[in-house]
């Protein structure tokens, strides 16, 4: 299999299990799921989660053959056709994302508000400043950092948050997809698959609340709103709950 169709795909919004399995079904044509997981290297867990995942996205097919699933993928048309309303849907977001921040700021009430947005690479480096000025106690993050390494490389990452030295005392993170370099002074958890797929990065603390998303670029924004965090925190106590150590 291609590493380069494999990047390719993860730029364009597949988690890597995503691109993987639908590049071995590609190449296998009608095929069990075993044979798929067997081909793509995926495991079985992460295989069927990923055929769920386009199968939802009408870009694989599965019927019942002799009582078992044979999976029949889209061909690479329709994925285009399909990847190019998604981000056109995604930056349609951002941009009603963008255009509410006044009314982010508005949940501050009568305390002081301001929000601070981040493009390209400063997204990454604006972030880890940030945090390090504003030094709070404590800090609860969702990520997904299948999306996070399709647009920012690894060792840029890693690079950036060694730049800034300061820790919270508390750390808690919940991801989806494969983490590289794990932070060790944070407590990580698997998300639980049945909560479905989280995209991007959320991150509260103090009363901030960081969101770094991708469209056609990556873009972090930065909202200090105390009622905003305290709601955000609270469905992330929910979810951490419910959700899996990580070895």
């Amino acid at each position: 299999m291609a590493a380069d169709l494999v990047a390719l795909l993860t730029a364009a919004t597949f988690s890597t299990s995503e691109a993987k399995v639908y590049l071995a079904g590609l190449e296998l044509g009608a095929a069990t799921l075993l044979d798929i997981a067997r081909r793509s290297g995926v495991s079985k867990t992460s295989t069927f989660e990923a055929l769920e995942s386009l199968e939802c996205q009408k870009l694989v097919r599965g019927t019942k053959r002799k009582g078992r699933a044979i999976y029949r993928f889209a061909d690479a048309e329709h994925v285009v056709n399909t990847l190019r309303s998604r981000v056109a849907d995604q930056a349609a977001t951002i941009d009603n994302v963008v255009r509410a921040l006044p009314l982010f700021s508005a949940l501050c009430g009568n305390g002081a508000s301001s929000t601070i947005i981040h493009e390209g690479i400063d997204a990454i480096h604006g972030y880890f400043s940030h945090l390090e000025k504003s030094q709070p106690e404590s800090i609860d993050e969702i990520a997904n950092p299948d999306d996070v390494y399709a647009w920012i490389d690894a060792k840029e990452l890693l690079k950036a948050r060694k730049a800034y030295k300061w820790m919270p005392k508390k750390a808690r993170a919940l991801f989806v997809g494969t983490p590289k370099n794990k932070n060790p002074r944070f407590v990580h958890r698997l998300l639980n698959p049945a909560w479905g797929t989280f995209r991007g990065n959320l991150a509260m603390y103090g009363d901030f609340v960081s969101v770094l998303t991708f469209t056609t670029r990556p873009i972090t924004i930065i909202i200090e709103s105390k009622p905003l965090a305290d709601s955000l925190r609270l469905l992330f106590n929910v979810a951490w709950r419910a959700s899996n150590d990580s070895e």
